[in-house]
């Protein structure tokens, strides 16, 4: 199994992070095991998607829906792969100000 390391890009995201809901972007990366890169990319959204943090705060309606784009893939060392966490973490930004 090889080693990837995904970055992301979440756009129309509609949150409610600090008590006033907006619509945000975010930047996000995972370390992920796949087959090939393919995989890896869907591997990476699945997890962000399913992230709990993000799913509660989400208020977006069903035709309003939220779209996760690849920014960038690499296949990556065993050792830094290991070396990195495998994170959670997201960088928001306001989207009007894209």
């Amino acid at each position: 199994m090889k080693r990837f390391k995904v970055k992301l890009h979440g756009k129309n995201f509609f949150l409610n992070l600090d008590g006033e809901p907006r619509k945000l972007g975010f930047y996000a990366t995972r370390f992920v095991k796949a087959q090939n890169p393919e995989e890896a990319e869907k591997i990476a959204v699945i997890l962000t998607h399913q992230n709990p943090n993000l799913r509660k705060t989400l208020l977006n309606e069903k035709d309003d829906r939220p779209k996760i784009n690849l920014e960038g893939i690499k296949e990556i060392s065993f050792l830094k792969f290991f070396a990195k966490k495998s994170t959670t973490d997201f960088t928001f930004y306001p989207e009007d100000e894209e």
